[in-house]
């Protein structure tokens, strides 16, 4: 997935690379995307908003879920194993089922309310759950990790253009992953208010917008923001290296290079490593 945990103008501040030109935009881009896909594999978990289908095996009055769930739009059972999911638990008026934590975000399990219509989740059935919902981590703090950036200054009137106007006064930048109405997009290029963007991304089906539509960028966990800026600037300085493994000299010392995520990002998001806060 195309999705970074932080973005271009901030990795070339002066409180980061402190680099003012443009020739390196799309490699320093890149980079953070690939930290960000690291981190990802490091902590066994996703920050970035997936909108999916998935599918669990049926369980008894709590479902464990082995992903982070954000919300959730339909969950449907399958009674009888034959690959139909005929019943859909609801969570309006008296609730089918409770996410948990209550209070916290993300959601890591569901319990069978045993005031509602059902018993279980399809209990003894193989794939016997379908849940259609947001999965990931998020921000850590709301179903809905996105903060208004700015309105669009004309309409988006085709599904597949990638040139987004902003109005003047925006704050959106190179390596956002930003949302327009119900449809995410990922920025990659920003010249004064015209966006380059990839469209539809983390499996969202791309649309239509209006003029003056609010234009929202996603948010991550400030630990994960870091660690994705301390992992790129890293590779950037390595690339001087020729990302040797050992720099240096005999006569004036040496250093040895160490691999994949650096131990200092290790501790940084270590409070986020999947099965750490269970």
């Amino acid at each position: 997935m195309t999705n970074a945990y932080s973005d271009l103008t901030t990795i070339k501040s002066a409180s980061y690379l402190n680099v003012d030109v443009t020739t390196h935009d799309i490699y320093l881009r890149k980079l953070l995307e690939d930290a960000s896909r690291k981190i990802d594999k490091w902590t066994g978990r996703i920050f970035y908003c997936l909108d999916a289908t998935r599918y669990f095996n049926g369980a008894g009055l709590k479902l464990y879920l082995p992903f982070d769930v954000l919300s959730i739009t339909t969950l449907k059972t399958d009674e009888d194993g034959d690959g139909v999911y005929e019943s859909t638990l609801s969570t309006t008026g008296t609730a089918n089922y409770f996410l948990y934590p209550l209070d916290d975000f993300p959601k890591i399990r569901l319990e069978i309310n045993p005031n509602g219509n059902y018993s279980s989740f399809a209990n003894g059935i193989q794939k016997g759950v379908e849940i259609a919902g947001v999965f990931g981590y998020g921000d850590g703090i709301s179903a809905t990790p996105y903060i208004a950036a700015g309105t669009l200054g004309t309409a988006v009137l085709s599904t597949t253009t990638t040139g987004i106007t902003m109005a003047t006064g925006h704050s959106v930048a190179a390596g956002h992953t930003i949302r327009i109405d119900n449809e995410q997009m990922y920025t990659e290029v920003v010249a004064t208010n015209v966006l380059t963007v990839k469209r539809g991304v983390n499996s969202v089906v791309p649309a239509t917008h209006a003029s003056a539509a609010t234009v929202s960028v996603y948010e991550y966990p400030a630990p994960i923001r870091e660690a994705c800026l301390i992992t790129a600037m890293r590779a950037w300085k390595r690339k001087d290296s020729a990302f040797a493994d050992i720099i240096g000299s005999p006569e004036t010392g040496q250093i040895t290079m160490s691999k994949g995520l650096d131990p200092d990002v290790k501790e940084v998001v270590k409070m986020y490593k999947k099965g750490s806060y269970l």
